[in-house]
């Protein structure tokens, strides 16, 4: 079940449950004003300035281009804030970036935009959208989608907090994602957010008011998340219903070649294949004095496990790129065991390899083919 769906999952926890109609009476180009609250586990996080164009489709036939500061979407619901029939589109940002929430209209220009959770934050946001409060005008709540603990907020649509400054769905150490929804369990009662997390090998169902206080929670079966290609949404248009279909990934570069792009300005290490990117990862590249070549190259031999006599180090997972000694590897090891650089991914620090993370070197080496183009920019 993918993630994108969860609040169709959500929906069908209770059978007699409703699902809040939206109505919101005028919107007014809001102002960023997040309120910071909790604690963070930060990775590396990208301001990313690059944007990526995601093409709309409509069930009348209609198109659209959605462009966007990152390549895929993982959380997207539809909200319509005028009350005019008309939805506009509510989205959180992947993992990896700063944790954001956009608004956009249906012919894909954005009107709002503002920082969920501390700049810091980059584990991704996942939203939802009901009336919360039963003043006829929609709140938009978030929850981190990982990475972060499990804050659950409510905004209204300036970007501004409301109702409260927000409440954990559980303790504050938990980092595996909280998935939303707004649900009704009775037509006269107030609406309640619905939460799923991850816990102990299972997903817990969690019901809260919008002030925090715990409704329900009941243990869910663990459905496998998958990832589509194609995301499917209801929406309206002009007050006719429609649904939206719109790629989970933008197209990233225009090779249709294998590809690995390494940024020294970030240490960032991306691949991609058929244009979109497959995943990036913290890496450490060449420090002062040893700085890893820029320019265009490929993989020339590749091997499980190399040996380095000049530094008494081991390199699993070996992808060399130059003739001089240079290649990709993972966290090398001495002899004796110990694992050199573990704590400085996201740092310069290497003698002119590319390291990578236990884990994320043998996915690239498995999938990486001699001859594959890596490009090294800064």
């Amino acid at each position: 079940m993918t993630k994108l769906k969860c609040q169709t999952k959500l929906k069908a926890q209770m059978t007699n449950d409703k699902i809040v109609s939206l109505n919101f009476g005028f919107w007014i180009l809001a102002f960023l004003c997040p309120l910071l609250f909790g604690f963070w586990h930060s990775a590396i996080v990208y301001a990313s300035t690059q944007t990526y164009s995601f093409p709309l489709s409509f069930s009348d036939g209609s198109t659209a281009k959605l462009t966007l500061p990152f390549d895929e979407l993982r959380s997207i619901t539809q909200i319509d804030l005028g009350g005019d029939g008309t939805s506009e589109i509510l989205i959180g940002s992947p993992s990896g970036i700063i944790g954001k929430v956009y608004l956009a209209r249906l012919d894909g220009s954005i009107i709002n935009s503002w920082e969920a959770y501390d700049a810091r934050f980059s584990g991704g946001v996942n939203v939802a959208a009901g009336d919360l409060d039963q003043d006829n005008i929609p709140e938009i709540i978030t929850a981190p989608a990982g990475g972060g603990g499990p804050h659950v907020r409510i905004f209204n649509g300036f970007g501004i907090p409301k109702i409260n400054p927000g409440f954990f769905a559980d303790d504050r150490t938990y980092r595996n994602g909280v998935h939303i929804a707004i649900q009704k369990f009775e037509q006269n009662e107030p609406a309640s957010i619905s939460a799923i997390l991850k816990k102990d090998g299972k997903e817990i169902f969690k019901a809260f008011t919008p002030s925090g206080n715990l409704i329900k929670t009941y243990p869910i079966p663990l459905e496998q998340e998958e990832t589509g290609k194609t995301i499917n949404i209801a929406i309206q248009k002009n007050n006719q219903a429609l649904s939206l279909s719109v790629p989970e990934k933008a197209r990233a570069i225009e090779s249709n070649e294998k590809t690995i792009i390494i940024d020294l300005s970030d240490q960032s290490f991306s691949y991609y294949e058929n244009g979109f990117r497959i995943s990036t990862f913290k890496t450490s590249t060449g420090r002062y004095g040893y700085k890893t070549p820029i320019g265009e190259h490929k993989i020339l031999n590749k091997s499980k496990l190399a040996y380095s006599k000049t530094y008494g180090l081991y390199m699993p997972f070996w992808m060399a790129f130059t003739s001089r000694g240079h290649g990709i590897h993972e966290l090398p090891y001495w002899p004796s065991g110990y694992r050199e650089g573990e704590d400085h991914l996201g740092t310069a620090v290497s003698h002119g390899c590319v390291r990578l993370g236990v884990g994320s070197a043998e996915e690239v080496f498995n999938w990486a083919d001699i001859g594959t183009k890596i490009i090294v920019q800064e």
